[in-house]
């Protein structure tokens, strides 16, 4: 296989040198991991899958090659689409992140660490950063959190780091950052409520942000960071919570 990637014509090739794995994970950016400088490709071969891991860089190792029965590596992949759940120490679920999204754990001194979240099972998950990794049981987890008096959020991939608001209360334009309780101020204003929304909508126009990462954003400054009310899934495009669809019963005989 690393001979092939080093050769064949149809892969790059990407393993031949240095500038070959740049010129083929540019030319392949959505194979990119997130916001990582690493990239990750698929090579399936009869029974067997492999998964190319290039970091195109003079400076750093350049390539993992990881080697899987092809059926066993799709069953789990399959299994991993329910996503990681995060759980309270007798079991309820609070909130549920994607494989490969990243939580914040916020110390009982206020201390933040960001961690990468893998989908090891239904029960097990790999947190990990770049000095290493660690595969906690999710109740575990969440006893470690209540003994040391912290807690964990999810950093969703699917907010921006920061948008435009108006507060609730009043006709204030403010700052809300992922992450982060409540908000910052701004010299930005409307001279009534209506201006205000429309002002702040122009300024996350401007930065790729939607009404619905806005309403997103806002309710996790505010009612914390795994609400559901927390992640743009739950709004139209207009920035409106979608309602729960109603399930009709039919004739209950």
């Amino acid at each position: 296989m690393i001979e092939m990637l080093r050769s064949d014509q149809r892969y790059g090739p990407v393993l031949k040198n240095i500038p070959a794995m740049i010129a083929y994970c540019l030319n392949n950016q959505e194979s990119r991991i997130m916001q990582s400088p690493e990239y990750l490709f698929r090579v399936d071969a009869g029974y067997h899958a492999y998964l190319l891991r290039c970091t195109p860089s003079e400076l750093l190792d350049n390539a993992y090659i990881y080697a899987y029965r092809r059926d066993l590596l799709e069953r789990h992949m399959k299994e991993a689409e329910k996503g990681i759940r995060f759980v309270t120490t007798d079991g309820k679920e609070k909130f549920r992140v994607s494989d490969g999204e990243q939580i914040r754990i916020i110390t009982g001194g206020d201390g933040t660490r960001d961690r990468t979240a893998r989908y090891i099972d239904a029960g097990h998950m790999e947190l990990s950063h770049e000095w290493g990794s660690t595969v906690y049981s999710i109740r575990e987890f969440a006893e470690r959190l209540e003994q040391t008096g912290g807690m964990v959020i999810p950093m969703r991939s699917t907010l921006p780091d920061k948008c435009y608001a108006v507060l609730p209360s009043s006709d204030e334009i403010i700052i809300v950052k992922k992450g982060e309780s409540g908000y910052y101020r701004t010299d930005k204003y409307g001279h009534d409520r209506a201006e205000a929304l429309e002002v702040a909508s122009e300024c996350n126009e401007r930065g790729g942000v939607t009404k619905a990462q806005t309403a997103a954003m806002l309710a996790g400054s505010l009612f914390g960071w795994e609400v559901p009310a927390a992640d743009p899934k739950n709004y139209d495009e207009q920035g409106q919570p979608i309602k729960p669809k109603r399930h009709d019963r039919g004739n209950a005989r």
